[in-house]
């Protein structure tokens, strides 16, 4: 991961995971069934990301997420702080609603658009982008990938209660921490225009968006998994836009699956060599300190593994954890782990690397150092009141 985030500007970031997976298989550290295993096990996340990314892809093309950041434009008016509250809270309830990838994916350039072409500093705005799409992304089950690896088919309500309010409070403090440091740059004002009114294809994808994340609730109550669901919204969303297929498609970035299979080669590979007894051992040394003692070990342990290896992986081995440990309660601080963890490096989530993708091509320079100091202000306090709340209603 180190090579992705440091690598050359112009090797796609797919190459090193799958180059590290031939590598083992190579050397037979890992053999080659037990690597096809490791991606076709995981069918339900990379379905779901894959119907995550073509919804994304039909509502860029239907024009509503340029209506609703020109809607943020005009509603701050004028503000620069203003704008960025709303950005970033906008961004937690696409997060929330729809998944972090999308926030990653199609949220950003599109705020690029809106703040770069009136001279405003793009970069806090940037940061705002990707920090709360992982901030936001544990509080609903499906508002991040990696939640289903840990839990393959959660419960609502239980897993409401545990992370839906330490989400709530993350994103707040990381929204106040954001202004604090990025007071200078959000000074100021520009102006702004009336964006056009909703048209008949915006409405019809905002509609069809809503009965998606219903039907996330109705999979969930149904024990269903949530992948064909999210493929299943997607063809309905792409008739009921109008959008063209070939543009639709055109638009998904086909090179994620292929870091994601050489992702979890690499993780199935590290797993065979103990990885999840290791754990399993760490989390018995940590319950010496009573039950907060073992939601801290899970919830840190899990950021660190995921800054190093990418919290999908890292996701699906904590799943493994959680299943040999007899304590599905465990599952909750993993995740607050694995999706916060990641705002500490610029390679830690799928959605950070889409991010890191997107900000290069258009020029951005991004600092992994200035991205590891962002990270230490925010997420260690996250995941501590997190780790307090799940100790209070255990």
């Amino acid at each position: 991961m180190l090579l992705v985030a440091l690598g050359p500007r112009r090797v796609p970031a797919w190459i090193w995971p799958v180059a590290g997976a031939f590598v083992l298989i190579a050397f037979r550290l890992e053999p080659p069934r037990a690597a096809v295993n490791a991606i076709t096990s995981q069918w339900n996340v990379l379905v779901f990301i894959f119907g995550l990314m073509l919804i994304s892809a039909i509502a860029d093309l239907s024009g509503l997420f340029t209506w609703v950041a020109d809607s943020l434009v005009v509603t701050a008016r004028g503000s620069r702080r203003r704008l960025f509250c709303y950005i970033f809270g906008s961004g937690a309830l696409l997060t929330t609603i729809m998944a972090n990838d999308t926030t990653a994916i199609v949220f950003t350039p599109i705020v690029y658009a809106a703040v770069a072409g009136r001279g405003i500093d793009a970069l806090p705005f940037l940061y705002a982008c990707t920090f709360v799409a992982d901030t936001a992304s544990f509080g609903l089950p499906f508002s991040n990938p990696a939640n289903l690896l840990v839990i393959a088919r959660p419960q609502f309500i239980p897993y409401v209660v545990h992370l839906f309010v330490p989400m709530l409070i993350a994103t707040v403090l990381n929204l106040g921490v954001f202004l604090i440091i990025f007071r200078r740059p959000l000074q100021g004002r520009y102006e702004s225009k009336e964006p056009k009114p909703l048209d008949r294809r915006m409405r019809a994808t905002l509609l069809v968006m809503l009965v998606v994340a219903v039907g996330y609730l109705g999979a969930m109550a149904a024990d269903v998994p949530l992948g064909p669901v999210a493929f299943a919204g997607a063809i309905l969303l792409l008739f009921a836009s109008g959008a063209n297929p070939r543009k639709a498609l055109a638009q998904i970035g086909w090179s994620t699956f292929v870091l994601l299979a050489g992702l979890f080669v690499l993780l199935d590979a590290v797993v065979h060599q103990g990885a999840v007894a290791w754990a399993l051992t760490g989390l018995h040394d940590a319950a010496r300190g009573g039950p907060l003692g073992t939601y801290l070990a899970a919830a840190f342990g899990a950021a660190v593994a995921a800054n190093l290896l990418n919290n999908l992986p890292v996701a699906a081995m904590s799943g493994a954890v959680v299943a040999h440990s007899g304590s599905a309660f465990l599952a909750y601080p993993f995740i607050a782990g694995i999706d916060l963890g990641p705002n500490m490096s610029t390679t830690g989530s799928l959605a950070t690397i889409l991010w890191l993708s997107i900000v290069r091509r258009r020029g951005v320079q991004v600092s992994p150092f200035e991205y590891l100091r962002l990270g230490i202000c925010v997420v260690p306090a996250s995941l501590l009141l997190t780790c307090l709340w799940l100790w209070i209603v255990k």
